[in-house]
Formats: C-alpha cells, sequence, structure tokens
C-alpha cells in the first residue's frame, strides 16, 4: 500500500563497512535525501577528516559523539553547513543517523 510508511530496525538493516569499528547501515530513503546509520565502537575516530560540501544533518541515537572538543549524548542534533569540516571520534561507542543530499560523495 503506499500510504505505509518503508519501516526498518536498525539492528536489521543492511551493513557495510566503513573502516575497522565502523559500519553503515542503510535505510530507505527518497531520490532527495540519503539517511545512512552509523555504528562506531568504543575508541574509535572517523578515518579521515570529512569535509562538507552540502548540509549534513546528524542526530545521535546513543551512546556519546565527540567533535570539535565536544561532547554529544543521545538526544543531540547536529547541524554541520556547507563548508564545515570535521573529525568525529567516540570514547564509548555511538550511533548515529545521518541525513544529507542523495548525491554524497562516495564513502558517505
Amino acid at each position: 500500500m503506499p500510504n505505509e510508511p518503508q519501516a526498518v530496525l536498525l539492528d536489521d538493516a543492511e551493513t557495510s563497512p566503513v573502516a575497522p569499528g565502523i559500519v553503515r547501515r542503510a535505510l530507505p530513503s527518497s531520490g532527495q535525501v540519503l539517511v545512512r546509520a552509523f555504528d562506531l565502537e568504543a575508541g574509535i575516530t572517523w578515518p579521515e577528516v570529512d569535509v562538507h560540501d552540502r548540509d549534513e544533518l546528524i542526530y545521535v541515537a546513543s551512546g556519546e559523539l565527540l567533535d570539535h572538543g565536544r561532547s554529544y549524548p543521545a538526544g543531540t542534533y547536529l547541524y554541520y553547513q556547507a563548508g564545515s569540516r570535521h573529525q568525529p571520534r567516540t570514547e564509548t561507542g555511538v550511533r548515529i543517523i545521518v541525513f544529507g543530499p542523495a548525491e554524497a560523495p562516495p564513502g558517505a
């Protein structure tokens, strides 16, 4: 039925490795917005500086994200504007949900 939403439990979403300790989970998305979840194990830093040519929105679903010298606990919403740069990490482990443009660069 077209009026029913596509529902996915995050733990059941298809996974693919990004780097050691980081797993990407594909989520249903539209042609305009790409939605992914990322799980980072405790003690992991994103492998490179993430440079944004477009806006990126992040929701911290569980754990704690560390970025720009600040701690962002579960329930935090982050808005990274086009032109921003960051290299997030976690000491405790974290699950984030990332919303960005569908034409995201490879590996995003």
